[in-house]
């Protein structure tokens, strides 16, 4: 099958503004929060996760790990309750074939999630959408996963850029991106899905996507995917 997407390679440089709940409509809302900042506050409301979920919690190696964890899944319940009018432990989540959640009994409002480092993002909006934020790491073999995850355009792209890892880590963000609006999670021929090009081959229904890409912080990339052209987009930090 093939992907019509259009890809925005002019990065945006939003204004965050405090978070505050408000109807989606025609919108799309990317939502930052840094963890370390917030932690504090975050794990007063571990009671609202399932005892697998603490379980799970207890058997990352890391700390950092258990703590992003922690304060992904807290608040994963938190904004998606805003957003429904719920109360946060009444909202319950269920997963796609390809393990990719949802809130359950309801189509009305799509959300993504991601964490890389000390920044844990999310998106929603009335259409599925996807978003994924990685570290810039310069020290990252990223020549090393270049035949299977990369289309040879996307690496002639990269190693002719003047920061090659930087661009690396942009396109990984826009193809996982896709991936996850798509929600058929990692594909075995990712090297086919060249965000260089109109179009991308990907195992599934034809649909078009729109991605944008930001930085924050300076080393971060963020994209999101999302479906309206033109959707107005929020940009909201805790």
């Amino acid at each position: 099958m093939i992907l019509n997407k259009s890809i925005d390679w002019q990065e945006t440089n939003p204004v965050w503004k405090k978070f505050v709940a408000s109807p989606l409509l025609d919108e799309l809302h990317i939502i930052r929060i840094g963890i370390a900042n917030n932690l504090e506050k975050i794990l007063p409301h571990a009671g609202l996760l399932t005892g697998e979920e603490l379980k799970k919690s207890e058997r990352f190696a890391r700390e950092q790990d258990k703590y992003s964890f922690l304060a992904s899944s807290v608040m994963k319940k938190i904004l998606c309750g805003y957003y429904l009018g719920y109360e946060p432990e009444s909202v319950e989540f269920e997963l796609n074939e390809f393990n990719k959640p949802k809130i359950r009994n309801q189509e009305k409002i799509h959300f993504n999630t991601s964490h890389s480092g000390d920044w844990l993002v999310f998106a929603f909006s009335g259409d599925p959408c996807g978003i994924d934020v990685e570290r810039i790491n310069p020290d990252f073999d990223y020549r090393s996963i270049f035949e299977m995850s990369f289309h040879p355009d996307e690496i002639d792209f990269i190693e002719k850029s003047i920061q090659p890892i930087n661009q690396f880590f942009k396109i990984w963000t826009i193809k996982e991106s896709i991936l996850k609006a798509e929600g058929t999670g990692l594909m075995d021929n990712l090297n086919e899905l060249n965000t260089l090009q109109d179009f991308a081959k990907l195992p599934s229904d034809t649909n078009t996507w729109y991605t944008k890409s930001l930085l924050i912080e300076g080393d971060y990339w963020c994209s999101m995917c999302f479906k309206n052209a033109s959707v107005k987009m929020k940009y909201f930090e805790i």
